[in-house]
């Protein structure tokens, strides 16, 4: 072999010694510097918390009796994905009606789910194949509770013109709340808006205020939807927000009928970026519940059950059992509204997806 060849290979020879030592020297290095490291890991853990991180710890929780702005509804995620169980009515029935008839009651499409379930409670109660609850309009039910053919209804506001059905029938009825009820707003969860006063909301729906710019400084108009001038919604809209004759004529779409003929009708909220729209809190909380819209607070009061149930929230209305007053005090329909407005009776309502008085 030549000379500079046996130099080069020795040269090779030693750099790579050379490396070797290198990097048994660094791993040894980098070991013990992980020892070190998990050494003050294990003292900063058993070091204990100084008074400024306890009290930056506490500055963080929020106290339970804070309404935050930002909790526009209660169900949570979490709560939409699980499966509701199955409720036993049977828990909420009492002694009330063992020793005597159950009343006929009359309901309508908001109260049907609170009459059902006082049936389920009382099954045992009810004679086999004896119908003793009835569905039907809400000036149906008046007349017949009137007449003599139910015994009770379950029932929202009534309108003055309902209540005036008295005078035909010579015949007066007595309204008890048995539940609340609200209307809420409603927007797109696209939309920045949080919170309208009540001031606001007339201005928006007499055509006042037509901007979004007046609110989330977005140069659009506002869309507000309105219901159908004869629902029960709209009624309540009149009694509690803004009167007929204030309101401005509402935004129209083209909606395709059976006859596949276009026809202009009263537009439902629809969920639009820069719409707004209204519905009782039953409806929009248990049914019409969409995580791309949000319930608006009014005068910084969000429309949970909890501010509702307090009576805090500013646009309130109530569902009524309702009798003829001339019914006898231990009547079947008597005991079943006392049943409803006590403790057992209101934990039937709440579990029914309503909220209760108190």
């Amino acid at each position: 072999m030549k000379k500079p060849t046996k130099i080069v290979i020795s040269f090779l020879f030693i750099l790579l010694f050379v490396s070797m030592i290198s990097t048994a020297i660094y791993m040894s290095f980098a070991e013990k510097t992980q020892q070190q490291t998990q050494t003050a890991d294990k003292k900063t853990e058993q070091t204990p918390k100084t008074e400024t991180q306890k009290t930056t710890q506490n500055t963080q929780q929020t106290p339970e009796n804070t309404e935050q702005l930002s909790e526009n509804i209660e169900q949570t995620p979490e709560d939409m994905t699980e499966e509701t169980p199955q409720i036993d009515w049977t828990q909420f029935s009492t002694t009330d009606f063992y020793d005597g008839a159950f009343p006929k009651i009359g309901v309508c499409a908001v109260t049907a789910a609170i009459g059902e379930n006082i049936l389920s409670a009382f099954e045992h109660n009810i004679p086999e194949h004896e119908t003793m609850l009835y569905y039907d309009t809400i000036e149906n039910n008046i007349q017949n509770l009137l007449s003599g053919e139910y015994d009770i209804i379950l029932s929202p506001f009534l309108s003055d013109d309902l209540l005036s059905l008295q005078q035909q029938y010579y015949t007066e009825l007595e309204l008890i709340p048995i539940a609340n009820e609200a209307i809420v707003f409603l927007v797109s969860n696209k939309n920045s808006l949080q919170n309208l006063y009540l001031e606001d909301i007339q201005n928006i729906y007499s055509g006042s205020i037509t901007n979004w710019e007046n609110f989330t400084r977005e140069e659009e108009n506002i869309v507000a939807y309105q219901k159908p001038e004869n629902s029960l919604i709209q009624y309540l809209f009149y009694s509690f927000v803004l009167s007929k004759d204030r309101i401005m004529t509402p935004p129209h779409q083209i909606k395709q009928n059976e006859n596949r003929e276009l026809e202009k009708v009263t537009s439902y909220y629809d969920g639009g970026e820069y719409a707004i729209g209204y519905d009782t809190y039953y409806y929009a909380y248990n049914i019409l519940f969409d995580y791309n819209i949000k319930m608006l607070a009014i005068d910084g009061i969000y429309p949970t059950k909890r501010n509702i149930k307090r009576g805090i929230y500013p646009i309130m209305t109530n569902y009524y059992a309702i009798v003829r007053t001339n019914s006898s005090t231990n009547s079947p329909e008597r005991n079943l509204v006392q049943y409803l407005i006590s403790p057992t009776g209101q934990q039937l309502i709440e579990q029914s997806g309503y909220i209760p008085l108190n």
